[in-house]
C-alpha cells in the first residue's frame, strides 16, 4: 500500500502563498489575501508569523535556504578540483537568481525593507564564514595566493558576486548567464590570486 502524501503544514502553505502574492502584486501583500490563497484563516496567519513583516521575513528566509545548500550542502559535487568546484558554486548562485521569480523583488523593491535586510544579513554572515573556510582550504592546496586574508577577501568576492547578480537581473537587457559567470570568475581569479597552473596540475582530483 503506497504511503500517503505528507500533509503540508499551514505555516508552509502561508509562506508559499505569500511568495506567490508578492510576485503577482510586484512586492505588495496583505495578510487577508495571503490567507485566502493558503486556504486558512487570517487569524492563523497572524498566529504563525505575528505580523506582515514576520511573514515577509519568513518568505525571504525560504528564498535563501537553497543558497545555503549550495554553500554548505551537497548541491555542488566534491569530486572535482578546488577551482572547478568554486566556479560551479558561482554558476549555481547565478542560475538560482536568474530563474527564481522572487529574485528581482529581493534585488529591487523588497531589498530596502528592514526585515528583508535583517534576514539577508544573517544568511550572508553564514555564507561569509563558510566562504572564508573555502579560501583557506584553497590556500592549503596551493591554489589560492598565500597573500590573501580569507576573512577579508571573501567579503569582497561575495559582495561583488551579489552586486553583479542584482544588477544583471534588474537590467533592461540581462546579460546571459554564461557571460555573467565569466565576468564574475575573472574578478574572482584576480581577487584570489588564483594559481591556474596548480589547478591544471590537479586535474579532476579533489583534495579534502
Amino acid at each position: 500500500m503506497p504511503n500517503p502524501t505528507p500533509k503540508i503544514g499551514s505555516d508552509v502553505r502561508l509562506v508559499r502563498a505569500a511568495e506567490a502574492e508578492l510576485i503577482d502584486s510586484n512586492g505588495h501583500m496583505e495578510m487577508l489575501a495571503v490567507a485566502k490563497r493558503a486556504g486558512v484563516s487570517v487569524g492563523l496567519a497572524y498566529h504563525h508569523f505575528g505580523s506582515k513583516a514576520g511573514l515577509l521575513a519568513a518568505v525571504v528566509d525560504h528564498f535563501y535556504a537553497p543558497l545555503r545548500d549550495i554553500s554548505f550542502g551537497d548541491a555542488i559535487p566534491v569530486d572535482q578540483d578546488w577551482s572547478a568546484r568554486e566556479k560551479a558554486r558561482a554558476r549555481a548562485f547565478i542560475e538560482y537568481f536568474y530563474v527564481h521569480p522572487f529574485a528581482p523583488l529581493v534585488a529591487g523593491r523588497l531589498g530596502r525593507e528592514p526585515e528583508v535586510r535583517d534576514v539577508e544579513a544573517a544568511h550572508m554572515n553564514a555564507l561569509l564564514t563558510e566562504g572564508a573556510k573555502n579560501l583557506a582550504q584553497g590556500q592549503r592546496q596551493g591554489v589560492v595566493s598565500q597573500d590573501v586574508v580569507p576573512e577579508v577577501v571573501i567579503g569582497l568576492l561575495m559582495g561583488g558576486l551579489r552586486q553583479a547578480i542584482d544588477s544583471a537581473i534588474l537590467a533592461e537587457k540581462r546579460p546571459t548567464k554564461s557571460m555573467l559567470l565569466e565576468q564574475v570568475w575573472t574578478f574572482f581569479e584576480r581577487g584570489m590570486g588564483l594559481n591556474t597552473s596548480q589547478t591544471k596540475q590537479d586535474g579532476g582530483r579533489h583534495h579534502g
